[in-house]
């Protein structure tokens, strides 16, 4: 993933996406031109739909804080790994940002040579631009500034802080993405945005909030083993095949195990 957003670099990163808005809009407006009206109403349901429908997409904890997911292509096919270990709002980001990999990067995914998904530089267009893909197909710049003027009259006595927590109720991704965007369309000053970013939300998490958004998900889903073990059928020895299958199903249950082991371990 890439370096965290600070108050350091906000100026830089809000100047780097005033830079690259206009190309997103474009993106933005090609998804529209999909006609596919959960783009609108839902649209972390049309990115996950999509994937499923045009990719093998890998769901499995992996229990490193700075990875978020991999997008690769091997043999014919492209390939979408999401890590289930990070809360969910990051999760829910990180299929955002996939996306946009696997539907505009798309021929630069199959040359190796480009190795641009490895790029660990948050200035980087290649990186910058998912990452502002994410958060501008995500939230609704009409929801976002309606729910954040209820937001000032009705929490008169609240923070900044905790308004963007409660942000979070309403688009499910994550704490600096937020003060990000409500910076980028001017909402709130640049100040504001640099004194919230230093916010400790992880440990002051509202009572009446769901909390569930900052857990992990654990999901484990291996969308298109059944699909390439189809493919197989007839080009590969019977009991060659059922080694895999028992081989997946081995790794399966140990994943199982290792994600319940986890969970004790968080109770």
């Amino acid at each position: 993933m890439s370096p965290l957003i600070t108050k350091d670099n906000l100026v830089m990163i809000l100047e780097h996406n005033k830079t690259h808005l206009p190309k997103i809009k474009k993106a933005l407006d090609s998804i529209s031109s999909l006609g596919d009206p959960l783009t609108n109403v839902k649209p972390l349901d049309f990115i996950k739909t999509y994937l499923y429908e045009h990719t093998n997409v890998l769901q499995f904890p992996i229990q490193n804080p700075d990875y978020g997911g991999l997008v690769y292509y091997y043999n014919g096919d492209y390939y979408i790994h999401i890590n289930t270990a990070q809360p969910r709002i990051y999760e829910n980001f990180m299929w955002a940002h996939k996306f946009y990999h696997f539907f505009f990067d798309r021929d630069n995914i199959k040359n190796p040579e480009q190795n641009f998904i490895k790029i660990d530089q948050i200035y980087d267009e290649k990186e910058r631009l998912p990452n502002l893909f994410a958060s501008e197909f995500l939230i609704n710049d009409f929801v976002l500034e309606r729910s954040f003027r209820f937001l000032d009259t009705f929490y008169t006595k609240q923070s900044l802080p905790e308004k963007v927590m409660r942000l979070i109720n309403i688009f499910q991704i994550p704490y600096k993405a937020l003060v990000v965007k409500l910076a980028q369309n001017e909402l709130i000053s640049i100040n504001d945005a640099k004194k919230a970013l230093d916010y400790d939300y992880r440990n002051r998490i509202p009572h009446d909030m769901d909390k569930s958004f900052f857990e992990p998900s654990y999901t484990i889903n291996f969308s298109g083993f059944e699909g390439l073990f189809d493919k197989a059928k007839g080009l590969m020895h019977e009991e060659d095949l059922q080694s895999i299958k028992k081989s997946y199903s081995k790794i399966y249950e140990q994943l199982l195990a290792s994600v319940h082991s986890q969970r004790r371990t968080e109770r």
